[in-house]
């Protein structure tokens, strides 16, 4: 997967296209709610399977791939809490999207990023917990982001199933990035509440169409990931529990300074760009909020975010700064054509 080019120009016409017959971003969302269309969207269903072509046929498996537009793949993972409050921060991104990669290709230097986009809901409350595109260098991971169901609910136990991402990173997805040059993705989540600490056997057969041995902790699923994955959870301070103590505290536990605190959502995009620019160049968090432009409160609130995670050790070198005042199991499913 992750054929073609980003295209700001189609990014933006399409915008145009949308906004003059009237038609929402997330369009899809809007019609699951109204009951003219039901179900997860084909393009995020976490059942489907690999096509004829792959060597991976017929497995619940997302892939990163090189190829001749794109020969060293790095590919990066965009799962978003779309319970609560948390469901506007996928139209905050789809709006900066081109920032997103101006940054990620022209600052960081980096021509062959696949993005893949997705959500994250509550197992134990919601319709559709797990939502998951695929790696797309163009235009098409905007298309599933904005298919994503903004379903806006949650159990109201300051807990959501973010371990069902590790679960995903760990078991779902192959990339060439790993296989060919040992280089790790990036796998970005986002929300405001805690982990639950298990994804059990029923729910990983319910979502991912598959059969599981046991039950698994988070813990043991995020130590699996890190195999392959760079991970950070980018935890929302404008969110409903910015001062909960025993959230931070847990997310601290399991992933220590890559547990990154966003002072304002609007800023998410940035933040993600941003980390990405900082480790894959080793520069400090300094040039990388100057190479993106910000200035003032914004400058400052994404370097806070940084900051933390620049002064522990990266791929290549510290990067520095101070912090200013202020398995790929078988099974039936969809397969993509």
């Amino acid at each position: 997967m992750g054929g073609g080019s980003w295209d700001s120009r189609a990014y933006d016409d399409a915008a145009s296209q949308r906004a003059a017959s009237n038609t929402p971003a997330f369009d899809y969302s809007q019609k699951v709610k109204s009951g003219s269309a039901r179900g997860i969207h084909a393009s995020l269903d976490p059942r489907t399977v690999a096509g004829a072509a792959s060597p991976l046929a017929g497995q619940v498996v997302r892939e990163s791939r090189d190829s001749a537009d794109h020969p060293e793949s790095l590919p990066v993972i965009a799962l978003f809490d779309v319970t609560g409050s948390m469901g506007r921060i996928p139209q905050v991104l789809q709006t900066k999207l081109t920032s997103l990669m101006d940054v990620i290709v022209a600052k960081a230097g980096i021509k062959d990023v696949q993005i893949l986009v997705g959500a994250i809901g509550d197992t134990h409350s919601d319709d559709y917990p797990f939502q998951v595109g695929q790696f797309e260098s163009d235009n098409r991971f905007d298309e599933q982001l904005r298919s994503i169901i903004l379903e806006g609910n949650g159990g109201g136990q300051k807990k959501e199933s973010y371990a069902l991402a590790y679960r995903f990173a760990a078991d779902h997805t192959a990339t060439d990035a790993w296989d060919k040059r040992g280089k790790k993705g990036y796998l970005f989540s986002m929300g405001d509440e805690g982990p639950w600490p298990t994804v059990t056997v029923e729910e990983v057969e319910r979502i991912f169409g598959v059969k599981a041995e046991a039950d698994e902790s988070v813990e043991s699923l995020i130590a699996r990931a890190q195999e392959r994955w760079e991970i950070f959870h980018l935890f929302s301070m404008d969110g409903g529990y910015p001062n909960d103590r025993a959230i931070a505290e847990r997310w601290q536990e399991l992933l220590g300074e890559r547990f990154v605190k966003v002072e304002d959502s609007s800023l998410i995009c940035e933040v993600i760009a941003g980390l990405i620019h900082m480790l894959e160049s080793s520069l400090d968090a300094d040039r990388v909020v100057h190479d993106m432009g910000l200035k003032g409160a914004s400058g400052t609130a994404v370097k806070n975010a940084l900051v933390p995670v620049g002064n522990t050790r990266l791929p290549k070198t510290v990067a520095h700064g101070s912090v200013p005042t202020q398995r790929t199991p078988k099974g039936g499913g969809i397969e993509r054509i």
